[in-house]
């Protein structure tokens, strides 16, 4: 899912082997021409802009008050949700954190003071975490939430730095060590939440040459729970949920590998071959460029549109295109393959193929809306979760709100998803109907059972 997500970068060896006594230059030309489209990231896009359709019922004051910077660093709450979205979507889980105030303040008056001053570190921060970055979890029991949490973060991080890659270009999702990375622990006890981040250095004297040290520790007396939330996109438990989208990431990298292979196929077979016909095995044959023979056979020939080749009599020299007919079938495999991935990223087929009734464009997109319809119902439900933990740490009513935890109220968010089926015709009046018969366009059969149909009574026989 990464890989394709990333559009292969530095992974296209692995899924495209080299061939059997395939030589050097030609197995790096086919990778330098093998270029994967953005087909499996745009997909996914689409299915993030459906489920960004929603809206908020009503926030918290302190978090109306940030909605354009919920993270500390400029990003809007809608823009953030989606980014979760995304990650759902790739990953089929990520986890969301509150994060208590950086600034703690010894009375109620100094903390008012604080906000109305525009005082950020004095109010909590989203932040989103990869599920790859959720390094380990305990609880104190089956079938409860966790209760300590050790993730890492990637501190500053470069827009323009890919996906599972830091600004200096290394691969976290490979290297179990990442030099802008920290290591945050969290801890939920009665006597309140315990937050301590720790730092790789260069240590010869641990195996792998590298140690932790604690850079800093925080502890929350009002906080007895885990500010933390797993989203899933099946509602699978903490820690667990499964790929949405792996068969779209399998049929990418299939299309992938037989795209390769045709333009392969393409390369070998666009330059036609030179065939001789009537010369034996062992009669020279001359080459020359106007002014003479040059060679034999045997010797290397370079042809020319000056060149001219002397052939003994009956004997004749041409150039044959290969035919090539396994390129059809390239070609059919890889229409049918394309065809796959669109109907599952739900992306329409356009004039390929036969056309497809209303019926089925109507079927297809209730599935759609189904599939679609079950993450809205995971989405509504988290943020409901995201509010419960921010009034709690911000210590807000959230009766008046709305968004205890547990609470059977309205759900905090709603989010509309489209059907996506055409809209229905309109249905034709009895005046029209009427009108229809006289001109003879329909029978008087076909009226008395189109008005029986309408009135719910059986059609009576004249």
């Amino acid at each position: 899912m990464h890989d394709c997500w990333d559009l292969l970068n530095l992974r296209k060896e692995y899924y495209l082997p080299r061939g059997e006594r395939e030589p050097d230059s030609a197995y790096k030309r086919r990778i330098d021409a093998a270029l994967p489209s953005g087909f499996f990231r745009d997909a996914l896009r689409t299915f993030a802009g459906m489920l960004s359709a929603s809206h908020w019922r009503e926030l918290p004051p302190s978090l109306q008050a940030v909605v354009s910077d919920v993270d500390g660093c400029g990003i809007d709450l809608g823009v953030f949700l989606e980014r979760a979205d995304l990650l759902v979507l790739r990953d089929g889980a990520c986890l969301i954190a509150i994060a208590p105030p950086e600034h703690l303040w010894p009375s109620a008056g100094d903390y008012a003071q604080a906000l109305r001053q525009g005082d950020r570190a004095s109010l909590p921060k989203l932040q989103l975490i990869e599920r790859a970055d959720l390094l380990n979890w305990s609880t104190s029991g089956a079938n409860t939430l966790p209760t300590q949490l050790i993730y890492r973060s990637h501190g500053r991080s470069s827009p323009s730095a890919p996906a599972g890659q830091d600004p200096r270009g290394h691969d976290l999702r490979v290297s179990g060590v990442a030099p802008d990375s920290q290591y945050v622990t969290v801890s939920s006890t009665a006597a309140g939440l315990t937050a301590s981040t720790s730092e790789l250095v260069e240590d010869p004297s641990v195996p792998g040459g590298y140690g932790l040290r604690q850079v800093s520790s925080s502890n929350y007396q009002n906080i007895n729970s885990l500010p933390m939330i797993w989203y899933a996109s099946d509602g699978a438990a903490f820690g667990q949920g499964d790929l949405p989208h792996l068969g779209l990431a399998h049929q990418y990298l299939n299309h992938f590998r037989c795209q390769s292979d045709y333009q392969e196929l393409l390369y070998r077979t666009a330059m036609p071959v030179g065939v001789r016909t009537g010369v034996t095995s062992n009669a020279p044959l001359s080459i020359g460029t106007g002014f003479g023979p040059m060679g034999s056979s045997s010797a290397e020939v370079v042809l020319g549109p000056n060149s001219i080749i002397d052939l003994p009599e009956g004997a004749s020299f041409q150039f044959v295109e290969i035919q090539a007919r396994s390129l059809a079938e390239h070609r059919a495999w890889l229409e049918l393959l394309d065809q796959g991935m669109r109907r599952d990223a739900l992306i329409p087929s356009g004039a390929q193929g036969a056309p497809r009734t209303a019926t089925e464009i109507s079927m297809a997109a209730s599935q759609a809306y189904a599939l679609l319809q079950s993450q809205a119902i995971q989405k509504a439900s988290m943020f409901s979760s995201l509010l419960a933990h921010w009034t709690a740490i911000t210590g807000e009513s959230s009766q008046t709100i709305g968004y205890q935890v547990g609470s059977t109220t309205a759900a905090a968010m709603v989010v509309e998803i489209s059907p996506m089926a055409p809209a229905p015709k309109p249905a034709p009046t009895v005046a029209e109907m009427l009108q229809l018969q006289e001109k003879g366009i329909i029978s008087e059969q076909a009226l008395r059972q189109w008005l029986g149909d309408i009135a719910g009574i059986a059609p009576t026989s004249v």
